[in-house]
Protein backbone atom coordinates (compact mmCIF):
# COMPACT_ATOMS: atom_id res chain seq x y z
CA UNK A 1 0.00 0.00 0.00
CA UNK A 2 2.75 2.37 0.85
CA UNK A 3 4.61 1.64 -2.10
CA UNK A 4 1.19 2.58 -4.03
CA UNK A 5 0.75 5.54 -2.68
CA UNK A 6 4.20 6.61 -3.72
CA UNK A 7 4.35 5.70 -6.84
CA UNK A 8 0.93 7.88 -7.14
CA UNK A 9 2.37 10.61 -5.30
CA UNK A 10 5.33 11.23 -7.83
CA UNK A 11 2.39 10.82 -10.96
CA UNK A 12 0.18 13.72 -8.98
CA UNK A 13 2.10 16.32 -9.69
CA UNK A 14 1.83 15.34 -12.79
CA UNK A 15 2.63 18.02 -16.21
CA UNK A 16 2.24 21.51 -14.27
CA UNK A 17 5.35 20.29 -11.47
CA UNK A 18 7.51 18.86 -14.62
CA UNK A 19 7.53 21.94 -16.10
CA UNK A 20 8.30 23.92 -13.06
CA UNK A 21 11.30 21.20 -12.53
CA UNK A 22 12.68 21.01 -16.11
CA UNK A 23 12.08 24.77 -17.23
CA UNK A 24 15.98 25.84 -16.85
CA UNK A 25 17.56 23.02 -18.09
CA UNK A 26 19.68 23.74 -20.76
CA UNK A 27 23.15 23.22 -21.80
CA UNK A 28 25.33 19.82 -23.04
CA UNK A 29 22.44 17.80 -21.43
CA UNK A 30 20.35 18.43 -24.19
CA UNK A 31 19.39 15.18 -26.37
CA UNK A 32 20.90 15.36 -29.75
CA UNK A 33 18.72 14.78 -33.33
CA UNK A 34 20.06 13.24 -36.24
CA UNK A 35 18.00 15.19 -38.80
CA UNK A 36 18.56 18.91 -39.87
CA UNK A 37 15.95 20.95 -38.52
CA UNK A 38 14.61 23.22 -41.70
CA UNK A 39 13.98 27.14 -41.33
CA UNK A 40 13.03 28.52 -44.44
CA UNK A 41 9.32 27.01 -44.78
CA UNK A 42 7.78 28.95 -41.77
CA UNK A 43 8.31 32.26 -40.41
CA UNK A 44 7.50 34.03 -36.95
CA UNK A 45 7.21 37.59 -37.09
CA UNK A 46 6.85 39.46 -33.65
CA UNK A 47 4.23 41.55 -33.06
CA UNK A 48 3.81 42.28 -28.87
CA UNK A 49 4.09 41.24 -25.61
CA UNK A 50 1.56 41.06 -22.55
CA UNK A 51 3.14 40.67 -18.74
CA UNK A 52 1.07 39.34 -16.39
CA UNK A 53 0.91 39.21 -12.40
CA UNK A 54 2.99 35.59 -12.52
CA UNK A 55 4.53 32.90 -14.28
CA UNK A 56 1.83 30.50 -15.71
CA UNK A 57 1.69 26.90 -16.36
CA UNK A 58 -1.49 26.53 -18.27
CA UNK A 59 -2.46 28.53 -21.30
CA UNK A 60 -5.26 29.05 -23.21
CA UNK A 61 -7.35 31.16 -25.55
CA UNK A 62 -10.40 31.86 -26.46
CA UNK A 63 -13.46 34.43 -27.06
CA UNK A 64 -10.57 36.96 -27.28
CA UNK A 65 -9.75 36.04 -24.00
CA UNK A 66 -6.02 34.70 -22.87
CA UNK A 67 -6.20 32.24 -19.56
CA UNK A 68 -3.66 31.37 -17.73
CA UNK A 69 -2.84 29.95 -14.62
CA UNK A 70 -0.17 30.00 -11.73
CA UNK A 71 0.76 27.45 -10.07
CA UNK A 72 2.61 28.74 -6.97
CA UNK A 73 0.19 31.32 -6.86
CA UNK A 74 -2.79 28.78 -7.51
CA UNK A 75 -4.54 31.37 -9.25
CA UNK A 76 -6.93 31.64 -12.60
CA UNK A 77 -6.17 34.92 -14.96
CA UNK A 78 -7.88 36.03 -17.89
CA UNK A 79 -6.38 38.62 -19.79
CA UNK A 80 -7.98 40.97 -22.39
CA UNK A 81 -6.18 40.69 -26.16
CA UNK A 82 -8.19 43.86 -27.16
CA UNK A 83 -7.51 46.30 -24.35
CA UNK A 84 -4.92 43.96 -22.23
CA UNK A 85 -7.01 44.23 -18.89
CA UNK A 86 -6.12 41.37 -16.34
CA UNK A 87 -8.04 40.30 -13.74
CA UNK A 88 -8.03 37.02 -11.42
CA UNK A 89 -11.28 34.55 -11.96
CA UNK A 90 -10.54 32.16 -9.34
CA UNK A 91 -8.14 31.23 -6.46
CA UNK A 92 -8.33 27.42 -6.50
CA UNK A 93 -8.28 26.63 -2.73
CA UNK A 94 -11.60 28.49 -3.08
CA UNK A 95 -12.19 25.67 -5.25
CA UNK A 96 -10.31 22.37 -3.42
CA UNK A 97 -6.99 21.72 -2.53
CA UNK A 98 -4.44 19.31 -3.59
CA UNK A 99 -2.27 19.03 -6.39
CA UNK A 100 -3.61 19.37 -9.82
CA UNK A 101 -3.42 16.93 -12.74
CA UNK A 102 -4.43 19.05 -15.39
CA UNK A 103 -6.73 21.40 -16.58
CA UNK A 104 -9.12 21.41 -19.66
CA UNK A 105 -11.57 24.46 -20.48
CA UNK A 106 -14.67 23.81 -22.89
CA UNK A 107 -15.16 27.31 -24.73
CA UNK A 108 -18.59 25.81 -25.43
CA UNK A 109 -20.02 25.77 -22.65
CA UNK A 110 -17.41 28.28 -21.04
CA UNK A 111 -16.47 25.87 -18.11
CA UNK A 112 -13.07 24.77 -16.56
CA UNK A 113 -12.41 21.30 -15.63
CA UNK A 114 -9.67 21.22 -12.41
CA UNK A 115 -8.38 17.07 -12.61
CA UNK A 116 -7.38 15.82 -9.52
CA UNK A 117 -6.74 12.38 -9.05
CA UNK A 118 -6.07 12.07 -5.26
CA UNK A 119 -9.63 13.18 -4.44
CA UNK A 120 -10.96 11.36 -7.64
CA UNK A 121 -13.15 14.13 -8.76
CA UNK A 122 -13.04 16.81 -11.11
CA UNK A 123 -14.20 20.06 -9.99
CA UNK A 124 -16.04 22.73 -12.68
CA UNK A 125 -15.55 26.69 -12.76
CA UNK A 126 -18.32 27.87 -14.54
CA UNK A 127 -17.16 31.27 -15.91
CA UNK A 128 -20.53 33.23 -16.82
CA UNK A 129 -21.88 32.85 -13.31
CA UNK A 130 -18.85 31.66 -11.52
CA UNK A 131 -20.60 28.87 -10.02
CA UNK A 132 -18.74 26.15 -8.49
CA UNK A 133 -19.36 22.35 -8.84
CA UNK A 134 -17.25 19.09 -9.00
CA UNK A 135 -18.95 15.34 -9.57
CA UNK A 136 -16.64 11.88 -9.01
CA UNK A 137 -14.46 10.24 -11.07
CA UNK A 138 -15.51 6.46 -9.82
CA UNK A 139 -12.97 3.59 -9.75
CA UNK A 140 -11.05 4.81 -12.77
CA UNK A 141 -7.39 6.47 -11.79
CA UNK A 142 -7.05 9.20 -13.63
CA UNK A 143 -3.60 10.76 -14.08
CA UNK A 144 -4.40 13.27 -16.53
CA UNK A 145 -7.16 14.25 -19.18
CA UNK A 146 -8.91 16.96 -20.86
CA UNK A 147 -12.46 16.82 -22.18
CA UNK A 148 -13.98 15.81 -25.36
CA UNK A 149 -15.75 17.63 -27.63
CA UNK A 150 -18.88 16.19 -27.56
CA UNK A 151 -21.35 14.82 -24.26
CA UNK A 152 -19.70 14.42 -21.13
CA UNK A 153 -17.08 12.31 -21.95
CA UNK A 154 -12.94 12.90 -21.20
CA UNK A 155 -10.14 11.34 -22.90
CA UNK A 156 -7.58 10.83 -19.95
CA UNK A 157 -4.48 8.53 -18.79
CA UNK A 158 -5.33 5.99 -16.46
CA UNK A 159 -3.00 4.12 -14.03
CA UNK A 160 -4.09 0.93 -13.31
CA UNK A 161 -2.70 -0.85 -9.49
CA UNK A 162 -1.42 -3.11 -8.91
CA UNK A 163 -0.40 -3.75 -12.76
CA UNK A 164 1.24 -0.61 -13.31
CA UNK A 165 -0.74 -0.92 -16.35
CA UNK A 166 -1.31 2.66 -18.12
CA UNK A 167 -4.08 3.64 -20.88
CA UNK A 168 -5.76 6.21 -22.40
CA UNK A 169 -9.28 6.06 -22.11
CA UNK A 170 -11.95 7.56 -23.17
CA UNK A 171 -14.36 8.20 -20.29
CA UNK A 172 -17.96 8.95 -19.24
CA UNK A 173 -18.07 9.89 -15.88
CA UNK A 174 -22.18 9.93 -16.14
CA UNK A 175 -22.58 6.21 -17.02
CA UNK A 176 -19.41 5.24 -15.08
CA UNK A 177 -17.96 3.47 -18.10
CA UNK A 178 -14.78 3.85 -20.24
CA UNK A 179 -13.26 2.59 -23.26
CA UNK A 180 -9.57 1.96 -23.59
CA UNK A 181 -8.07 3.46 -26.69
CA UNK A 182 -4.15 3.05 -26.52
CA UNK A 183 -2.31 1.19 -24.29
CA UNK A 184 1.70 2.35 -23.33
CA UNK A 185 4.52 0.07 -23.08
CA UNK A 186 4.51 -1.77 -19.88
CA UNK A 187 7.39 -0.63 -17.10
CA UNK A 188 7.14 -1.62 -13.47
CA UNK A 189 7.02 2.63 -12.77
CA UNK A 190 3.58 3.55 -11.60
CA UNK A 191 3.33 5.05 -15.26
CA UNK A 192 5.92 7.75 -14.96
CA UNK A 193 7.85 6.31 -18.45
CA UNK A 194 4.33 7.34 -20.34
CA UNK A 195 3.88 10.76 -18.76
CA UNK A 196 2.72 13.85 -20.83
CA UNK A 197 0.22 16.34 -21.58
CA UNK A 198 -2.79 16.32 -23.28
CA UNK A 199 -3.85 19.38 -26.23
CA UNK A 200 -7.03 19.16 -28.54
CA UNK A 201 -8.10 21.33 -31.66
CA UNK A 202 -12.19 22.25 -31.76
CA UNK A 203 -12.06 22.50 -35.59
CA UNK A 204 -10.77 19.80 -35.79
CA UNK A 205 -11.93 17.55 -33.10
CA UNK A 206 -8.44 16.39 -32.48
CA UNK A 207 -7.05 15.56 -29.35
CA UNK A 208 -3.43 14.42 -28.61
CA UNK A 209 -1.53 12.98 -25.88
CA UNK A 210 2.07 14.42 -25.95
CA UNK A 211 4.76 12.38 -23.79
CA UNK A 212 7.96 13.95 -22.32
CA UNK A 213 10.35 11.46 -23.11
CA UNK A 214 9.59 10.03 -26.72
CA UNK A 215 8.68 10.73 -29.94
CA UNK A 216 5.16 8.83 -29.86
CA UNK A 217 2.30 11.20 -30.22
CA UNK A 218 -1.01 9.56 -29.65
CA UNK A 219 -3.41 11.18 -31.65
CA UNK A 220 -7.23 10.49 -31.08
CA UNK A 221 -10.28 11.92 -33.83
CA UNK A 222 -13.12 11.99 -31.82
CA UNK A 223 -15.36 12.06 -34.81
CA UNK A 224 -13.91 8.90 -36.21
CA UNK A 225 -13.19 6.93 -33.17
CA UNK A 226 -9.65 6.53 -34.24
CA UNK A 227 -6.05 6.43 -32.88
CA UNK A 228 -3.33 7.28 -35.01
CA UNK A 229 0.36 8.62 -34.08
CA UNK A 230 2.50 11.58 -35.10
CA UNK A 231 6.52 10.06 -34.69
CA UNK A 232 8.53 13.56 -33.83
CA UNK A 233 11.83 13.73 -35.56
CA UNK A 234 14.03 13.15 -32.75
CA UNK A 235 12.99 9.51 -32.99
CA UNK A 236 12.89 8.55 -29.24
CA UNK A 237 11.55 5.23 -28.52
CA UNK A 238 9.15 4.38 -25.59
CA UNK A 239 11.70 3.47 -22.53
CA UNK A 240 11.69 2.89 -18.68
CA UNK A 241 12.71 6.34 -17.35
CA UNK A 242 11.72 5.62 -13.58
CA UNK A 243 14.31 4.18 -11.67
CA UNK A 244 13.40 1.82 -7.89
CA UNK A 245 13.42 3.70 -4.65
CA UNK A 246 13.01 2.07 -1.40
CA UNK A 247 9.43 2.80 -1.66
CA UNK A 248 8.13 2.83 -4.89
CA UNK A 249 9.61 4.81 -8.03
CA UNK A 250 11.62 7.98 -9.00
CA UNK A 251 12.40 9.33 -12.39
CA UNK A 252 16.17 8.38 -13.55
CA UNK A 253 18.45 11.56 -13.57
CA UNK A 254 19.32 9.88 -17.32
CA UNK A 255 15.86 10.48 -18.59
CA UNK A 256 15.48 13.44 -20.89
CA UNK A 257 12.63 15.83 -21.50
CA UNK A 258 12.31 16.19 -25.39
CA UNK A 259 8.90 17.34 -25.64
CA UNK A 260 7.84 20.68 -23.06
CA UNK A 261 4.23 22.04 -24.61
CA UNK A 262 2.24 21.82 -27.93
CA UNK A 263 0.06 23.92 -29.71
CA UNK A 264 -2.72 23.19 -32.49
CA UNK A 265 -4.77 24.42 -34.80
CA UNK A 266 -7.06 22.40 -37.73
CA UNK A 267 -3.81 21.28 -39.59
CA UNK A 268 -0.81 21.61 -37.29
CA UNK A 269 0.75 20.48 -34.53
CA UNK A 270 3.26 23.20 -33.27
CA UNK A 271 5.79 21.53 -30.68
CA UNK A 272 8.21 22.85 -27.86
CA UNK A 273 11.56 20.59 -28.33
CA UNK A 274 13.90 20.15 -25.88
CA UNK A 275 16.51 18.73 -28.42
CA UNK A 276 18.94 20.09 -30.75
CA UNK A 277 20.07 19.15 -34.36
CA UNK A 278 23.52 18.96 -35.85
CA UNK A 279 25.59 22.12 -36.06
CA UNK A 280 22.87 24.80 -35.08
CA UNK A 281 22.87 26.35 -31.54
CA UNK A 282 19.37 25.43 -30.24
CA UNK A 283 18.85 25.65 -26.26
CA UNK A 284 16.32 24.47 -24.27
CA UNK A 285 12.93 25.91 -24.61
CA UNK A 286 13.95 28.23 -28.09
CA UNK A 287 12.86 25.56 -30.91
CA UNK A 288 9.02 24.77 -31.86
CA UNK A 289 9.45 21.73 -35.02
CA UNK A 290 6.14 21.99 -36.79
CA UNK A 291 4.50 18.87 -37.88
CA UNK A 292 0.83 17.55 -40.00
CA UNK A 293 -1.31 16.64 -38.19
CA UNK A 294 -3.36 15.33 -41.51
CA UNK A 295 -0.38 13.55 -43.04
CA UNK A 296 2.07 13.24 -39.54
CA UNK A 297 4.91 14.79 -41.54
CA UNK A 298 7.67 17.61 -40.04
CA UNK A 299 7.31 20.30 -42.19
CA UNK A 300 9.36 23.36 -40.30
CA UNK A 301 10.95 24.90 -37.72
CA UNK A 302 10.83 28.19 -35.30
CA UNK A 303 13.27 29.27 -33.05
CA UNK A 304 12.83 32.06 -30.67
CA UNK A 305 15.26 33.76 -28.55
CA UNK A 306 15.00 33.66 -24.83
CA UNK A 307 12.76 36.78 -23.65
CA UNK A 308 14.10 38.95 -20.94
CA UNK A 309 16.71 35.51 -20.08
CA UNK A 310 13.62 33.62 -19.98
CA UNK A 311 13.30 30.45 -22.36
CA UNK A 312 9.63 29.40 -23.81
CA UNK A 313 7.40 27.48 -21.17
CA UNK A 314 4.22 27.50 -23.14
CA UNK A 315 2.61 27.61 -26.23
CA UNK A 316 -1.21 28.42 -27.77
CA UNK A 317 -2.32 29.18 -30.86
CA UNK A 318 -5.24 31.46 -32.23
CA UNK A 319 -6.06 32.20 -35.55
CA UNK A 320 -2.98 33.04 -37.15
CA UNK A 321 -1.03 34.00 -34.59
CA UNK A 322 1.19 31.52 -31.82
CA UNK A 323 1.57 32.89 -28.67
CA UNK A 324 4.39 32.07 -26.58
CA UNK A 325 5.09 32.06 -23.05
CA UNK A 326 8.65 33.02 -21.17
CA UNK A 327 7.91 32.81 -17.65
CA UNK A 328 4.96 35.59 -17.49
CA UNK A 329 5.19 37.64 -20.42
CA UNK A 330 3.52 36.01 -23.38
CA UNK A 331 4.84 36.83 -26.83
CA UNK A 332 2.52 36.73 -29.98
CA UNK A 333 4.18 36.38 -33.22
CA UNK A 334 1.86 36.26 -37.00
CA UNK A 335 2.32 32.91 -38.39
CA UNK A 336 3.02 32.94 -41.83
CA UNK A 337 3.75 29.77 -44.37
CA UNK A 338 6.43 30.77 -47.37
Amino acid sequence: MKKNILILSLILAGSLCVILALVNVSGPGTPMIGQARRYTVIEAVTEDSIRLPASINMMQIADGCLYGFADKQKVLFRTNLENRKTDTLLYIPSLFSGVLNGITFDPATKTFYFLNARSRKIYLYHLPDARKDSFNTGTLRLSGGEKCFTGAAFFIRSVEYPTNLTTLKKADYTRNADTTLYTFPLYPDGGISSDGFFRKDASSKKQFYIPYYNAEIIAYDEADDKISKIITIDKTKPYNAAIPMEQGYGLSGKAKMINMAAATDSTHLYLLSYTSSPGKNEKAGTVVDIYSTLTGNYEGSLQFPYFENHPATLLEKYGDRLYVAFSNNIVSYKINYR
